[in-house]
């Protein structure tokens, strides 16, 4: 029994730990939560000048060192980050004012805002690179170290220019064209921020990331070079000259080349075109979206949480993301036609919903669209809305001449059958065929509409 007991006490043990990634540990001087079943170190109360930060901690694999963890420690001088940790998160060695040295890993693929702010390392202007105005050039000076080196006092009018951490782009105060360098790999968040004279941007085939609010306000930037693997982080664009072009915009959507980067606020449901491939970090947020089968790549942060619901198409990567992420994935080639809310049935709310788009008072969805072609003639017209009128009053009308099922014969049936002919409904339930086929010859036609029209003036009587 207590072997038993020991057993479900782990269990619940191991469901805590997994379900409550908020809870925190201790390791020595460091504490951390789990994520997604790696350490992410939240603190650190050491008092050691050189530090190595370790790649595991309480058996986990260190991820990442998370939102301001060693923020503010005065004894640090050096820290080495393991190799297989990926993340430096927001200020995360901000304000470390005697940290002068930082040795990153190979790993590393994302680096955050003022992760490095207010150090010895970022305030040390040796660090930097410049562009001193009376020396003229445009790739800059390093100063401190090597022959090419040049006394301060002979600078003059000098602006810092960029910071790099190894292959880390920390900050850049540039204009006109830039051109990274060929081994940058991270564009740190805010990098670019504010930059609103730089007009065009290039980056390395090497670099994997762009930050959250990378190029953020940069206004006149209409161009930007990046390779098709890199990653964009949230809002890396967000009010800058490429994202207020509305040429750049497809549909519900900012795109840069074949990738979805932002989409609009105002969206209730977002529809993904055609032709799009990449989803990026933050792009969706926690509504409800359209993936078409053009799309191969999607961030799993593009989502916030998992309360979206993502339509698309049978075996499509779309249908694997969902499944495989634990989203609701509704396959659009099981829709009902006519099922306007997707639940399954035919019911006056569908009515009401396509009623509403046909009269402009709400934007029809993509995923709408197709549950609306009752016809199939390719188009959502008014045609459509009359065919799912009669699929729904053919359930409960069954009085010989109500075609419209409101329980009386007037002016009104002539229309609505004089339309159905038009839009070709015959044929859809028996007892719409018996209540529209006026004249008994087992169609439904525009003899049914003539022998109405005689009817409501008198002339002749329904059998």
């Amino acid at each position: 029994m207590k072997k038993i007991l020991s057993v479900f006490l782990s269990v619940i043990a191991v469901i805590y730990i997994c379900s409550c990634p908020a809870f925190s540990f201790a390791g020595g001087s460091y504490t951390y939560i789990i994520e997604n079943g790696k350490a992410v170190i939240t603190g650190y109360s050491g008092k050691t000048a050189s530090l190595s930060v370790p790649n595991t901690l309480g058996g986990y694999p260190v991820f990442a060192i998370g939102e301001g963890a060693f923020s503010g420690n005065e004894y640090l001088t050096s820290v080495t980050v393991a190799d297989g940790i990926c993340e430096i998160r927001d200020n995360a060695f901000n304000s470390c004012s005697n940290l002068a040295e930082i040795s990153l890993p190979e790993s590393l693929t994302h680096f955050g805002e003022n992760a490095v702010f207010g150090t010895s390392y970022y305030n040390n202007k040796s660090n930097w690179t410049i562009r001193p105005a009376n020396l003229g050039g445009s790739g800059g000076i390093t100063i401190g170290g090597g022959q090419d080196t040049i006394p301060w006092e002979f600078i003059k009018a000098t602006r810092l220019e960029y910071l790099y951490l190894g292959t880390v782009l920390v900050r850049c105060i540039v204009e006109g064209t830039y051109a990274v360098r060929s081994s940058t790999t991270v564009i740190a968040d805010g990098a670019f921020s504010g930059q609103d004279k730089l007009k065009e941007c290039t980056l390395s085939s090497k670099t994997v990331t762009v930050g959250a609010e990378a190029f953020k306000d940069c206004a006149s930037l209409t161009k930007i070079s990046i390779n098709d693997n890199c990653r964009i982080c949230r809002d890396a664009f967000l009010n800058s000259g490429i994202y207020n072009n509305r040429e750049n915009w497809k549909g519900d959507f900012l795109t840069i080349g074949t990738r979805a980067v932002a989409s609009k606020n105002n969206c209730a449901e977002l529809i993904v075109c055609d032709g799009i491939t990449f989803i990026s970090s933050g792009a969706i947020g926690t509504k409800n979206v359209y993936i078409p089968r053009s799309v191969t790549r999607i961030d799993i942060d593009a989502f916030s949480g998992k309360s979206s619901v993502i339509y698309g198409f049978g075996g499509s990567f779309a249908e694997n993301f969902a499944n495989e992420n634990g989203f609701v994935f509704v396959d659009l080639d099981d829709i009902m036609l006519g099922d306007m809310d997707f639940d399954g049935s035919l019911t006056p709310n569908d009515y009401a919903i396509y009623r509403a788009s046909v009269t402009c008072s709400r934007k029809m969805t993509k995923y709408e669209e197709l549950a609306a072609d009752l016809n199939l003639d390719g188009a959502t017209d008014a045609f459509d809305i009359i065919y799912l009128q009669v699929l729904i009053n053919d359930k409960t009308a069954t009085v010989n001449g109500d075609v419209n099922g409101d329980g009386k014969i007037t002016e009104e049936d002539y229309i609505y059958l004089l339309n159905v002919v038009k839009c070709d409904c015959r044929g859809v339930g028996e007892n719409f065929l018996r209540r529209s086929d006026l004249n008994g010859d087992g169609a439904v036609d525009a003899f049914d509409v003539i022998y109405l029209n005689v009817y409501l003036h008198g002339k002749a009587d329904l059998k």
